[in-house]
């Protein structure tokens, strides 16, 4: 278990060598854009998809497979080495009549050889968890819309909109390219979602004696009502979503087996669907301002029975400050889309403006959170 050990030896970063040297600790964080374009140029070649797991390649061979240099993708490969992507494991590439080969072997005299690890076969493009999608985007688009951040916090306008001349969601409905990428990237984080078929919301509207009804508004390409469905085969489903998007969830809650118990509407979110027994929101409010919010809360209010159930499905920031994912994503939605993260008693205020009482709020994956709410009585 190499991967184990490797994490287990691996330094507390809060105690790395130069945690007392600033200057050091400085020029290791101006780096982070060299990381994420390393990832994405990793993904974008196929070595993911190249690469082995448990045997270690030569990189003349994985040049061969990827039509790229020995030389560059050697020092592409012991970066991400650095990063726990891949594992070095050098090899003896003296020839048949004793001549020492050359061009991507360092200073040792050995060709470099390099495997797969578990954390950069996330990366495999045939990977059911893929985060491959997720590294072209935010090495794409938004890598590029954080180069303007100053301007964010400047004006309050969100930098891809400074950049593109829209909003992200008008870009890139417009571009079929964009709009596939973003859908699988969304998809990319689907693991949060794992738990949820398990809720005790879900559960009970599928042992429930007449058929039920889950309403996923804004819900993408259907990763999370798929799996709801395929794990409650009772339940019928509905999905709102603009119409590009529509016709890709189509296709993957068809490929899914489920197709044939959902329907579909296009439509905004003034088009939630009444009548649903339970209804979920999957990382639609953190895209917007709070006024945003309140609208959107009071359209589902508006199409809920007395009896439905609201299931949202965010990040929250923490209470105490402490690092998470959310703080990070907070930063990211704010030059991206204008939105934020929030915590869980700022979620309590907006469902309450809009007629809905939070009722608890449980973890999933990803540092990820369902929160349960319901009409105030």
């Amino acid at each position: 278990h190499r991967d184990a050990l490797a994490d287990h030896l691996r330094p507390d970063p809060q105690e790395r060598p130069d945690a007392d040297r600033p200057a050091e600790t400085l020029l290791r964080l101006l780096t982070g854009a060299w990381t994420t374009q390393a990832l994405a140029a990793f993904a974008r070649l196929g070595l993911p998809d190249a690469m082995d797991p448990y045997t270690a390649t030569g990189t003349r061979e994985l040049a061969r497979r990827t039509a790229t240099r020995p030389e560059n993708l050697a020092t592409l490969l012991r970066y991400l080495t650095m990063l726990g992507v891949v594992a070095e494991n050098p090899e003896d590439t003296t020839d048949a009549e004793g001549t020492q080969q050359t061009g991507d072997t360092g200073d040792t005299g050995k060709e470099e050889s390099f495997r797969l690890t578990r954390l950069g076969a996330l990366l495999r493009a045939d990977s059911p968890d893929t985060m491959r999608p997720l590294a072209l985007m935010y090495a794409g688009p938004f890598y590029r819309s954080f180069a303007a951040l100053d301007h964010t916090v400047r004006t309050g306008q969100p930098a891809f909109d400074h950049l593109f001349g829209e909003n992200h969601f008008d870009h890139f409905a417009r571009d079929p390219e964009l709009a596939d990428l973003f859908d699988r990237s969304m998809a990319a984080s689907s693991r949060m979602f794992q738990p949820l078929p398990a809720h005790p919301v879900i559960t009970t509207a599928a042992q429930a004696s007449a058929p039920r009804t889950v309403v996923d508004v804004a819900g993408g390409n259907g990763e999370l009502l798929g799996r709801i469905l395929t794990a409650h085969p009772g339940l019928r489903g509905t999905l709102l979503e603009r119409p590009h998007a529509v016709e890709a969830a189509r296709r993957s809650l068809d490929a899914a087996g489920c197709g044939d118990r959902c329907d579909y509407r296009s439509g905004d979110f003034a088009d939630v669907p009444h009548g649903g027994d339970v209804y979920v929101l999957s990382r639609i409010l953190h895209d917007w301002d709070d006024d945003r919010c309140r609208e959107i809360l009071r359209h589902c209010a508006r199409a809920m029975p007395a009896h439905a159930d609201l299931l949202i499905i965010e990040r929250l920031l923490p209470a105490d400050g402490a690092p998470s994912l959310a703080t990070a994503w907070d930063l990211h939605m704010m030059c991206n889309v204008g939105g934020r993260e929030r915590r869980a008693e700022h979620y309590a205020r907006l469902l309450a403006d809009a007629g809905l009482e939070l009722l608890d709020h449980t973890p999933l994956p990803l540092e990820a959170y369902v929160l349960h709410a319901r009409k105030a009585r």
